[in-house]
């Protein structure tokens, strides 16, 4: 069974930190949806992004219940 943790990966590239930096993303812009296009026109040009990091890092993020999508926006889940 593939994994999505990889030993052998970058860490700046790992689902976890590239989640984090969406999700920082999201919080500074002080809006509770922002727009797929808009988080990926911000990071397109960052070392770490590439579509499978991008992919998994929204992936991680969906799975721990931080966000929600209703396309083509990612919506921030109230979390108490």
């Amino acid at each position: 069974m593939p994994s999505i943790f990889l030993k052998d990966e970058a860490l700046d590239k790992s689902p976890a930190i590239v989640g984090f930096e969406i999700a920082r993303y999201i919080r500074q812009s002080g809006k509770g949806r922002v727009s797929i296009f808009d988080v990926v026109e911000r990071f397109k040009r960052e070392s770490w992004f590439a579509w499978n990091s991008f992919f998994y890092g929204i992936t991680f993020l969906y799975a721990v219940g931080l966000i929600d999508f209703e396309e083509p926006y990612l919506i921030v889940r109230d979390v108490d």
